[in-house]
């Protein structure tokens, strides 16, 4: 039988320029041994939209696993009970470094998807795997990113017009001394540098960092099931009764559906499960950005205010441009979310992970998205399904 650990806490992560402003619903660490997998496994997650789903996959797929939930929220504790009657919950957050070390110090595998620029907690749990007996297994410890790494240059350009394109697409296969090379240039990334440090000091813990783009579709756990890029848009699109972009719209995001991106992280944990070593995927070379597709931002706002219009909830399908400032105060972030380039696919995951994208696409998503949020915001819309 298999036994995890799963610690989940609620926290807002606000980070400096060039490092975007990061919401996440939890922190979960994950411990399994069994036949099958006889390490010790941690991870992070458990109640926000990334986590909740891998936990949701992670289970279907591996029902043998025993799941521990370290949860500072009683309610949503409560909630993961009642989707996940095999999950325990044990009650602290990000801060309590006893409670992370000492569940680390128990685990082989750790997955941290709670935030992205918690350095503390990062620093714990790798400090306590990698203090682990010697002669034992590696520990593995797969943190995630995001995206707006890509932007950090962007971002610390001060004369820079949000909105603007690039034709810069990052490599994570061919091309990983470039990304790392450009990680160290801004040392607000801490957590992706932190990564990369202990890499370089020769690690004895095999890592992974994760980094997604933009994320869409209803995810599958018991906390938040609701992404923030397209869904924010197609609000602010709603409420002010028509579509809108930063500058020019030419600036471009990859892509990628919730479900194949829990199907990245759960073959990770397989990987780790089997004691892999291949230094294709952990370690200096392991960072796996996770674009399955990529769209301009002016296609994405023409694409929301088209299905608004179709559906009658709008009286125009024309897009606005509107600066950032103006962004901004319509959608948090709004400037740095919409309107700045990460371009990259998920190359390394194709050729190491044996994974394809196998969901619908965000071009065949955005009609549903607007129903959703118009739903929300209490506008009817089945008379036009």
């Amino acid at each position: 039988m298999s036994s995890l650990f799963f610690a989940a806490v609620s926290i807002v992560d606000v980070t400096q320029i060039g490092y975007l402003a990061v919401k996440r619903q939890s922190l979960a660490i994950v411990c399994c041994d069994s036949q099958k997998l006889t390490r010790p496994l941690n991870s992070t997650g458990a109640s926000g939209y990334i986590g909740g789903d891998v936990l949701h996959l992670l289970l279907k797929s591996h029902p043998e696993y025993h799941v521990r939930t370290l949860i500072r929220d009683e309610s949503k504790g409560a909630a993961i009970t009642d989707a996940f009657s095999q999950v325990e919950i044990v009650h602290g957050s990000l801060d309590d470094t006893d409670i992370i070390t000492k569940e680390a110090q128990g685990a082989d595998i750790v997955l941290h998807l709670a935030a992205t620029g918690h350095l503390k907690s990062v620093q714990t749990i790798y400090e306590a795997l990698s203090n682990k007996p010697k002669g034992s297994k590696s520990p593995y410890y797969i943190q995630i990113s995001g995206a707006s790494l890509l932007a950090a240059g962007e971002l610390a350009d001060k004369v820079r017009v949000f909105g603007s394109g690039s034709d810069v697409i990052y490599n994570d296969l061919t091309g990983i001394n470039s990304i790392k090379s450009f990680i160290k240039q801004y040392p607000n990334r801490a957590v992706d540098n932190y990564i990369l440090s202990v890499n370089e000091r020769g690690s004895p813990v095999k890592t992974a960092l994760v980094v997604p783009p933009i994320i869409y579709g209803e995810a599958r756990g018991p906390g938040n099931q609701r992404s923030m890029q397209i869904p924010d848009l197609a609000n602010a699109t709603l409420k002010r009764q028509r579509g809108l972009q930063v500058g020019p719209g030419e600036s471009r995001w990859g892509n990628i559906h919730i479900q194949d991106l829990s199907r990245i992280f759960l073959r990770l944990i397989e990987k780790a499960s089997e004691g892999n070593q291949d230094d294709k995927i952990w370690g200096a070379n392991g960072i796996f950005f996770t674009g399955a597709g990529e769209m301009s931002f002016s296609d994405i706002s023409r694409r929301v205010a088209t299905a608004a219009h179709d559906f009658n909830l709008i009286p125009s399908n024309e897009v606005d441009q509107v600066n950032a400032d103006e962004m901004n105060q319509l959608i948090p972030r709004g400037s740095v979310l919409l309107g700045t380039n990460a371009r990259a696919g998920a190359n390394r995951a194709k050729a190491t992970l044996d994974w394809e994208p196998e969901m619908e696409s965000l071009e065949e998503h955005i009609p549903q998205a607007v129903i959703n949020e118009a739903r929300a915001l209490g506008m009817k819309v089945e008379q036009w399904l």
